[in-house]
C-alpha cells in the first residue's frame, strides 16, 4: 500500500478512533524503542493496521514495512533536508552496498545534526534529558482526546497526522538513557544493547554493530527525529 493509500485509510481510520488510543500508541511506541525500533506516524499506523495480519515477528515486520517504502523515505529526508542530501546519498549508497557501520555512524551523526539545527541542543546530550525537555516545548498541538472529532473536521489534510502523534512523540522523546543515547564505559558491553550505542559507535568503543538489523534500527531513528521536527511535510504528494 502506498502513501497516497495510507494517508486515505487513516483518514476513514480517525472518524471511529476511541480516545484511549492515543494511550494505547504510547505503550506501544515505548515497547518498539525498547527492541530497538523507532516509530514514527506512518510505522505506527501501518503496525495497527497490519501486523495482527502477519506470522512474523516484529523485527521482521519493521523490516518489510521500511523496505516497502525505501526510495521513497529518502525522497521524503532529502526534501525536507536539502542542505544534506549529498550526505543522505552516501548514507544510502552506505546501507545498499552493505556498509552498514559506515551506515550506522551517518544515522546517528545526521540524526544529532538535524536536531542541532532546529533547537541549538543536541539530541544526545544528559542521556536524552535535553532533547526531551526541548521538545517537550516545541510541540504544543496537541490532539485533545475528547475533541477528535472536532480536530478531525477541522484538519482534512495531512497535518491531521501530526497533531494525532504530538503526544506519542512527546512520551517516546522521555525514554532516556536509551540503548541509542545512553553514556557508556569503553568495558560496557556491547552484546547487551538491543541498538548500537551512538558513544560506544562515535568513539570507537564498541566493533560488533555492523549489520543490517543495527543499521535500521538506526535508520527509524533518523526518521523518527525527521518526523518530530518536519511533521506532515514528509508526507506531500511528491511521495504519497
Amino acid at each position: 500500500m502506498n502513501f497516497r493509500n495510507k494517508l486515505k485509510s487513516l483518514a476513514q481510520w480517525t472518524e471511529v478512533w476511541p480516545a484511549q488510543k492515543t494511550d494505547e500508541m504510547s505503550k506501544i511506541a515505548k515497547l518498539a524503542i525498547s527492541q530497538g525500533w523507532y516509530l514514527n506516524e506512518v510505522f505506527i499506523f501501518s503496525l495497527y493496521r497490519d501486523y495482527s495480519k502477519e506470522e512474523i515477528n516484529f523485527s521482521d515486520f519493521m523490516k518489510n514495512l521500511i523496505f516497502s517504502e525505501w526510495d521513497q523515505h529518502w525522497e521524503s529526508i532529502k526534501r525536507v533536508e536539502p542542505s544534506r542530501a549529498s550526505i543522505f546519498d552516501e548514507a544510502k549508497h552506505c546501507f545498499e552496498s552493505e556498509y552498514y557501520s559506515a551506515a550506522i555512524h551517518l544515522f546517528f551523526s545526521q540524526s544529532d545534526g538535524i536536531f542541532h539545527d532546529q533547537f541549538d541542543k543536541s539530541l544526545y546530550k544528559k542521556e536524552g534529558e535535553r532533547a526531551r525537555d526541548e521538545i517537550s516545548t516545541y510541540i504544543t498541538d496537541f490532539i485533545s482526546k475528547d475533541s477528535l472529532e472536532i480536530l478531525f473536521s477541522q484538519y482534512k489534510d495531512a497535518s491531521i497526522l501530526s497533531r494525532m502523534f504530538n503526544e506519542v512523540y512527546t512520551s517516546m522523546f522521555s525514554e532516556v538513557a536509551t540503548d541509542a543515547i545512553k553514556d557508556i564505559n569503553p568495558s560496557d558491553p556491547e552484546s547487551n544493547l538491543v541498538i548500537p550505542n551512538r558513544h560506544g559507535v562515535l568513539h570507537g568503543f564498541h566493533k560488533n554493530y555492523g549489520n543490517k538489523t543495527n543499521a535500521l534500527k538506526c535508520f527509524t531513528m533518523l526518521l523518527f527525529v525527521l518526523y518530530t521536527i518536519h511533521g506532515d511535510k514528509m508526507l506531500t504528494d511528491s511521495n504519497i
